[in-house]
């Protein structure tokens, strides 16, 4: 019994998740793919870019045009996040001696 009232209380105490689904349209791929390329555009300018980040975009875009703006709203997240990654790398390292540059 005392499990029982247990599970109940954690039951009704937890919380709840919103199943919401991710909107997949025109505006949203848009959206993504524009923050994508101006946070791109901020590695460049730092010399720091990640070798894929731009093929991700362009393959972005393709998507968008092919009007699979599922495909291409996972691929721009992906290159936003590539592209802050960077920008957080950059900022992590740019007081450390860098042979190549």
């Amino acid at each position: 019994m005392r499990a029982f009232f247990i599970f109940v209380v954690l039951t009704i105490l937890s919380p709840i998740t919103s199943f919401s689904a991710d909107v997949y349209d025109e505006p949203t791929s848009s959206k993504y793919i524009k923050q994508a390329e101006i946070n791109y555009k901020k590695v460049l300018k730092v010399k720091n870019p990640w070798r894929d980040t731009k093929k991700i975009i362009k393959s972005a875009k393709k998507a968008h045009n092919k009007k699979d703006f599922e495909k291409s709203i996972n691929l721009a997240k992906k290159a936003l996040n590539e592209a802050n990654m960077a920008l957080e790398q950059y900022e992590k390292q740019k007081d450390n001696y860098r042979f190549l540059d």
